[in-house]
This record gives C-alpha cells, sequence and structure tokens, in this order.
C-alpha cells in the first residue's frame, strides 16, 4: 500500500455552487464517511488550504480522511461513490496528487475507474 494514509476529498463546485452549499454537501459527505470502520474524517484546514484555494468559499467542500488499510480505503471510496451516485455531485479524491474523480458515469464504467485507482495505491497491501 501507499505510504500516504491520507485522502483529500473535494466536493465540487458547480455553476450555480456558493459557500454554504458546499459547506453544506460536505457535512453530509462527512456524516456518511464516520460511518466507515477503521478511518478517520475531518474537515480540510483552512491554513493547508490545497492550491489554488483562495478563501473559505474555495475550501469549503474539503475534507480531509485518513485510513489504515486497503480495505479502509475501499470503503472509504466505496462510500464516496454512493454519496455521488445519490447527489448527482461529483467529488475529487486524491492521496499523494493522484486524482480520482468520482462522478456520474455508469456503474460499470465507475467500478472500472474506481478498481484502477485502487490497484495504483494498493501494492503490496
Amino acid at each position: 500500500m501507499a505510504d500516504a494514509d491520507e485522502l483529500i476529498l473535494q466536493v465540487l463546485p458547480v455553476a450555480d455552487s456558493d459557500a454554504e452549499e458546499l459547506a453544506d454537501l460536505a457535512a453530509e459527505l462527512h456524516a456518511e464517511l464516520l460511518s466507515v470502520d477503521g478511518t478517520s474524517v475531518g474537515p480540510h484546514p483552512s491554513e493547508a488550504a490545497p492550491e489554488g484555494a483562495k478563501g473559505f468559499g474555495d475550501v469549503a467542500g474539503w475534507l480531509v480522511a485518513q485510513f489504515g488499510t486497503l480495505d479502509g480505503l475501499r470503503a472509504l471510496v466505496a462510500a464516496v461513490r454512493g454519496f455521488a451516485s445519490r447527489t448527482g455531485r461529483t467529488v475529487e479524491v486524491s492521496i499523494d496528487g493522484d486524482v480520482l474523480k468520482v462522478t456520474g458515469v455508469t456503474s460499470q464504467q465507475q467500478g472500472e475507474i474506481i478498481d484502477a485507482w485502487l490497484a495504483r495505491h494498493g501494492s503490496g497491501g
């Protein structure tokens, strides 16, 4: 497994999104991810804003999740997939700059994309 056990998540804004809506969506995703065993989730600290973020509104949809095993990572991504499917929103998931966009493609397509991404972070795990 990759050395990093930190996952950065961002609920991507749509054209008419505002900071409050993104914060609400992130809170909903946060609540769902808290039920994933062996992981922890919290807001992305604004002082550690991702590159390109300019203020609170730009980090409102961001979360940080920690996982200890490949199974924990798989469970987190599965929960994100359920959230994206149900809400119709796209969520970016990133480990060490390797970004996976979980979005509204068909279930089979999303599964193949996720499997390929997980394989890059699961060697030896």
